[in-house]
């Protein structure tokens, strides 16, 4: 059953995460050794009719459609792996997350060596040891939500991911990001554009634009609580970064000629990826704000 907690402001979500990390260690993260207060425990209520769903346009008109300030996706950085028993658990309430605030919400599975299983064999690869070691994780199913830093914090504990999310859902962006992908038949590339263009006329962005590729749908084993599932359907699986691991500069203001910025990109797609099942994930980060917009894209096939 679906459940979402009671919002909590940031700063007392600092406060329980600050708590929560000084008791058990972030490499343990265990929620049986915590010893938050008991007026800090979180509360359970019923879930509520999903909102701020999203019907994504795939077309080619929504690309070159008119500016407008849009609502701020939420990415989803799911460290995960093939032989972490705990994390199958994670990877249900990121599809509750979906239910709740759909396409808002841009889930990104990564797989690397640690308690997983390296490519070919497995899903783990050199782009998700190098992410891996980026935030220094030590322990696993671990998230960040729009690179956000919650009071120090920026890589989470799966018991506090509903708070973080429902923190950084309700905003609206400074920009907008437009993907056009596709692959021609019989093709092992795929042509991507995309479109970054600022909102607001009296807004700024400056950052890195960052586009991955991502699949659904791959049965692969996987570890849950100690049991083997050779059966298990992975979705939205990290397979390779389209520019570069650090992104394209992106700088942009609210003024005509300086808002609208364009990248085009040649993918390669590997043997027994299936194009059908294949999305690209773009979004703008930068170090002192997080992630700035992001957005996910099937990609089309003719």
């Amino acid at each position: 059953m679906n459940l979402r907690y009671i919002f909590i402001s940031s700063r007392r979500l600092a406060r329980l995460l600050v708590g929560f990390s000084a008791c058990c260690g972030l490499a343990a993260a265990l929620p049986s050794c915590s010893n938050i207060d008991e007026a800090d425990r979180l509360i359970y209520v019923e879930p509520a009719t999903p909102i701020d769903t999203i019907v994504v346009d795939d077309t080619d008109e929504l690309y070159d459609a008119p500016i407008a300030v849009v609502p701020h996706g939420v990415l989803i950085e799911d460290h995960t792996g093939q032989r972490c028993p705990n994390c199958p658990e994670a990877s249900k309430l990121i599809h509750d997350f979906q239910q709740l605030y759909g396409a808002l919400v841009v889930p990104v599975a990564i797989h690397s060596q640690a308690q997983g299983i390296m490519e070919p064999e497995g899903l783990g690869n050199e782009l998700g040891n190098e992410l891996y070691n980026q935030w220094k994780l030590t322990y696993k199913p671990a998230g960040l939500f729009n690179r956000f830093d919650f009071g120090g914090e920026r890589v989470l504990n799966k018991d506090f991911w509903m708070q973080a999310l429902q923190y950084v859902l309700p905003q609206e962006a400074a920009l907008d990001i437009r993907v056009k992908a596709c692959k021609a038949a019989n093709s092992s590339t795929a042509d991507i554009d995309v479109k970054v263009l600022c909102t607001r006329p009296d807004a700024t962005a400056n950052g890195k634009l960052v586009v991955w590729l991502t699949e659904d749908n791959i049965v692969a084993p996987q570890d849950s609580m100690g049991t083997i599932i050779n059966n298990y359907v992975h979705n939205h699986v990290l397979r390779a970064a389209i520019n570069s691991t650090s992104g394209d500069n992106i700088a942009l203001r609210g003024a005509e000629g300086d808002n609208i910025v364009e990248h085009h990109y040649k993918a390669s797609l590997k043997e027994g990826w299936k194009p059908q099942d294949l999305s690209v994930v773009a979004f703008v980060c930068n170090d002192s704000e997080g992630v700035l917009q992001v957005v996910s894209r099937k990609l089309k096939t003719k």
